[in-house]
C-alpha cells in the first residue's frame, strides 16, 4: 500500500509527464481542432477539453508509447467536438419557415465567407516551407512576437523578420494563384 509521500510523489510524476506531452502536442493538436471547426477560440477550448478528457485516465495512458498517447489526444478533441456539434444541434431547430429569421442570412453568409476565406490561408501557410509556416504559426497562430520567434529558434531578430517578409510574400503569391 501506498503511504502519503509515496502517492505525492506518484502524483508529481504524473503531472510532470503529462505536462511534458503536452508541451509537445500542443500546437499540432490547435491547429487539429482549428481545422474540425474554424474558430481560434473554440479550437482553443476543444484541446483544454481534450485535455482534461487525458488527464482523468493519464495513469492508464502514461505506460503507452507516444504515438499511442497521441492518437489518444487526437481522438480526445475529436470527441469533444463531435459532443459540441450534437449538443449544438439539439439547442433550436425551426418548426416551418415562418420561425426562420430572413434578416440572419447575411450573417450566415458572412461567416461562411470567412470561414472559406480562413481555410484558404491555412491551405495556403500548409504550403509554405517548413521555416516560413514556422514563423508565421508562431506569430499569427501563437500570438508570439518576432523576437520571442528569434529569441526560441536561436536566431537573429533580423533573420527572424526577414523570414516574416518572405512568408508573408509567397503567402500573397500563393493566395493570389487561387
Amino acid at each position: 500500500m501506498l503511504g502519503p509521500f509515496d502517492t505525492n510523489r506518484l502524483i508529481c510524476a504524473l503531472d510532470a509527464e503529462f505536462t511534458q506531452f503536452v508541451t509537445k502536442t500542443e500546437t499540432p493538436l490547435r491547429w487539429y481542432a482549428y481545422h474540425l471547426c474554424s474558430n481560434f477560440a473554440q479550437a482553443e477550448d476543444l484541446v483544454q477539453s481534450g485535455y482534461l478528457k487525458l488527464w482523468m485516465n493519464w495513469a492508464e495512458y502514461r505506460t503507452s508509447p507516444p504515438e499511442r498517447q497521441r492518437a489518444l489526444a487526437y481522438r480526445a478533441v475529436k470527441s469533444v467536438y463531435i459532443d459540441h456539434v450534437r449538443v449544438k444541434s439539439n439547442h433550436y431547430a425551426p418548426s416551418d419557415l415562418a420561425d426562420y429569421d430572413a434578416a440572419d442570412d447575411s450573417a450566415v453568409d458572412a461567416e461562411l465567407i470567412a470561414t472559406e476565406n480562413a481555410r484558404e490561408v491555412l491551405q495556403a501557410v500548409d504550403q509554405l516551407p517548413d521555416r516560413f509556416r514556422e514563423v508565421i504559426t508562431a506569430v499569427y497562430f501563437d500570438g508570439t512576437t518576432l523576437a520571442a520567434y528569434a529569441e526560441t529558434t536561436g536566431i537573429t531578430p533580423k533573420r527572424a523578420s526577414r523570414y516574416h517578409l518572405k512568408a508573408l510574400q509567397l503567402l500573397r503569391d500563393i493566395l493570389g494563384e487561387r
